[in-house]
């Protein structure tokens, strides 16, 4: 077992201090700090280890940005893990629309259905609750 906790802890503490020089990333940082304290109690809690051993089994944790992402080669399963956030999310690559983000089990979210039947697509904001999840902080 890698510990994805300590890569995403040293590369949040790089982001976080590169953005005291480069305004556009401190803005990034600032608005994703501000919607975490809006919803993050909607998000499931996560142990970062033991996500990334599940999804990105022997990853390593690249920066793009004011994200953290690990990737196992060959795969098309990303765990996004956001600096300023303290989330992360698992995005399928090879699904080409604004809904390409997996619910904690690695499945892609369809349709509810309504007590009568009836499908309906789910609201941006119960999308976002299913597929954030909090990073757990260490013991």
């Amino acid at each position: 077992m890698s510990d994805s906790k300590s890569q995403y802890s040293s590369g949040s503490a790089g982001q976080k201090a590169l953005a005291q020089l480069d305004a556009s990333l401190k803005k990034k940082l600032d608005n994703a700090s501000a919607r975490a304290a809006r919803f993050h109690t909607n998000w499931q809690p996560v142990n970062l280890n033991d996500f990334v051993d599940r999804f990105a089994p022997g990853s390593t944790a690249q920066r793009s940005g004011s994200k953290i992402i690990f990737q196992t080669d060959g795969s098309n399963i990303q765990v996004i893990c956001d600096v300023a956030a303290g989330s992360c999310r698992l995005k399928d690559t090879t699904i080409h629309s604004r809904r390409c983000y997996l619910d904690i089990n690695g499945n892609v979210l369809g349709n509810k259905t309504l007590p009568g039947g009836k499908q309906i697509g789910r609201p941006i904001e119960e999308y976002n609750a299913m597929t954030h999840f909090r990073i757990l902080k260490r013991e």
